[in-house]
This record gives C-alpha cells, sequence and structure tokens, in this order.
C-alpha cells in the first residue's frame, strides 16, 4: 500500500453493528496528504462509517487498509497502535469537562509520544494559537461555550500530527469565523503533515467555500461523488 501512497483503501467493505450490516459494498481510496468530504443526509451512516474506520464497529472486506493496518486483523494491542496514528473527531469522545483546555490537550499527548513535557506544551501552544484559542488555556472547558468547545475537541484531534484525521460533522456549532480557522489549520495539516483527512458534512456549503474531492454515503454505502 505504501508504494502508491494510499493512506486508505477499501474495496468491497462493509459496516456490521450487532452483526447486523448497515453499509455495504464501499469502496474508497484515499492518498497521504488527500482531503475528501464525506457527504450524505442525516441517518445514512456517515458517522458509522467514520466510527468503523476508528476500529469503533466491525469492518469487513476484500481489502480494508487504513494507515499501514489491515482493518480485518486488528487485536486490541494492535488497534491500540494503529489509533495512535489516527485523530478522530466525534460526539464519542467527549472532552474532560472538569479539566482545564490545556490538561484536557496535555492528556492526549502524554499518553502518545510526547514524553517531553516541553515539546507538548510547545505543540499545545501552536495549535491553540492557530484557532484563536491561546488564551483560553486555563479556562474549565464546562465554563466554555459550545462553540469553544468544539474548537478544543477539534485541536485535540490534531496535536499528534496524525496520519488520517477522521472528522465527524467537526463545524456544526461552529460560525464562519471560527470554521475558516478549522479549515486553515486542517489545510496546514494536509501540507505540512501530508496528513490525510476525511471530513463528513451536513452543511454542503462548505464544500462551495473550501472544494474537494468527496464521497457520498447513502443508499447502504459509500461511494465516490462524481
Amino acid at each position: 500500500m505504501s508504494e502508491y501512497s494510499e493512506v486508505l483503501h477499501l474495496d468491497g467493505a462493509s459496516v456490521l453493528m450487532n452483526d447486523r450490516m448497515i453499509l455495504r459494498d464501499i469502496h474508497v481510496v484515499m492518498n497521504q496528504g488527500e482531503f475528501c468530504y464525506l457527504k450524505g443526509e442525516t441517518g445514512t451512516g456517515k458517522s458509522s462509517f467514520i466510527k468503523a474506520l476508528y476500529g469503533l464497529l466491525k469492518m469487513n472486506g476484500a481489502r480494508i487498509y487504513a494507515a499501514g493496518e489491515d482493518l480485518s486483523n486488528l487485536n486490541k494491542k494492535s488497534l491500540q497502535a494503529y489509533r495512535r496514528k489516527l485523530g478522530l473527531i466525534s460526539d464519542s469522545y467527549p472532552l474532560f469537562t472538569d479539566q482545564t483546555v490545556f490538561n484536557n490537550l496535555d492528556t492526549i499527548l502524554s499518553s502518545t509520544d510526547w514524553a517531553i513535557a516541553s515539546e507538548r506544551e510547545r505543540r499545545i501552544t501552536e495549535v491553540l494559537d492557530k484557532l484563536g484559542l491561546g488564551m483560553l488555556q486555563g479556562e474549565v472547558v464546562r465554563d466554555l461555550p459550545s462553540g469553544l468547545r468544539q474548537k478544543v475537541a477539534i485541536a485535540r484531534s490534531v496535536l499528534n500530527k496524525p496520519t488520517l484525521l477522521l472528522a465527524d460533522n467537526p463545524m456544526v456549532h461552529l460560525d464562519n469565523k471560527s470554521t475558516d480557522d478549522v479549515m486553515a489549520l486542517f489545510i496546514d495539516l494536509v501540507k505540512e503533515n501530508k496528513t490525510s483527512i476525511l471530513c463528513s458534512v451536513s452543511d454542503e456549503s462548505l464544500i462551495d467555500r473550501y472544494p474537494g474531492r468527496s464521497y457520498f454515503c447513502g443508499d447502504g454505502t459509500v461511494t465516490e461523488s462524481r
């Protein structure tokens, strides 16, 4: 897979929930440093697809590779290693509301390979500044409005410079200015770190403002949008 710089390759994949197939015949290919949208109406399975890519739902298929891993062969140990390569923006992974913004982010970094405190602090400051949150490091998360909480969650997801970022409707609570801040951060990740980003959207006006290749989730499958 690395020969072709593919970060995501799904061929005839299916997603199962409690042994019930909810998505089938999925064909998705993303290269290193590529930004793609995942479109589709509410209830069509966008969130389930992203959860499956993160290993929260079972996935089968002829070929199901992501971030260099065969998703059909993941065990508890390899799943943990796989997730270290990922970033996830999802309601499934809420913030620690009783902690400060800084401590939320530092907890995430210290659980990965960022052992040196000064390097963690530098990275946290860098990401928060890009999102316009630099002055909020000491604020307790529960005291923040929903839009700022969402930006903190986004900051948390990109701290480790992931190989693949899975973003489930990340702009849902954000105004246009905050959305522009987040998109600028995503674009930096793509350009500087060669991160591949799959971003699900419910409002397709974002695609009009920031055009990109799209996949469509509907009719029980995921296909490239022409």
